[in-house]
């Protein structure tokens, strides 16, 4: 019997002293860890099982074209802002595919450094690229016989980030590498163009 009464003994004490053991937390304390951990996912944006938390704020396009001019300062030459009639006319793209838009070009129409950035209804965005692919390659054919013009309207590029579609045909003076032929004055308007687009996408996905 007094065996019987030892071993019920010691049996409950393992018991409690692995309990004890097993987790220091209460259980109260481990539901707000949880749920702070939780709502610090969703403050960064991290997705939380089926939802998705997304507390970004995106650039104006002013803003936009602020940080292009910063960036390209004499190289950009865009200095007219196109009315919405007048992009529908060069482009076709409608009021109703956008949220807001920003489309510049140089006083002079012997110039055709050009920036266009629209900030497209989700819908539209495949038409809105069809569009200004479109736009692209009618300004190409119409500078086919002015050189200067011709390697700039072949370096033009459009890129999409996010829902903004963005058009930049840039270079202003080249007639730093006008002699060295056409090859160059393509080369030189990309690298002015992929200083644009990166300064676009920089703003956009911060």
């Amino acid at each position: 019997m007094k065996k019987f009464l030892c071993t019920i003994l010691i049996g409950g004490l393992l018991t409690f002293a692995l309990t004890g053991c097993g987790n220091d937390n209460p259980e109260g304390e481990m539901v707000k860890r949880e749920e702070s951990s939780t709502s610090q996912r969703q403050e960064k944006g991290v997705t939380t099982g089926s939802s998705y938390v997304e507390n970004r704020t995106f650039p104006t396009l002013s803003e936009l074209q602020k940080s292009v001019k910063e960036e390209m300062g004499e190289h950009y030459w865009p200095e007219m802002t196109l009315s919405e009639k007048e992009l529908e006319e060069k482009t076709g793209i409608t009021p109703d595919m956008y949220v807001e838009f920003l489309a510049e070009k140089p006083v002079a129409d012997s110039d055709i450094d050009t920036m266009i950035i629209i900030h497209a209804k989700e819908e539209y965005v495949g038409e809105i690229e069809q569009a200004l692919e479109a736009y692209r390659s009618r300004i190409i054919e119409e500078n086919e016989e002015y050189p200067q013009n011709f390697g700039k309207a072949q370096a033009s590029r459009m890129e999409t980030i996010e829902n903004y579609i963005c058009f930049v045909q840039l270079g202003a003076d080249t007639t730093v590498v006008a002699d060295k032929g056409e090859d160059e004055i393509i080369a030189y308007c990309q690298e002015e163009n992929e200083r644009a687009l990166y300064v676009l996408e920089k703003e956009i996905l911060e």
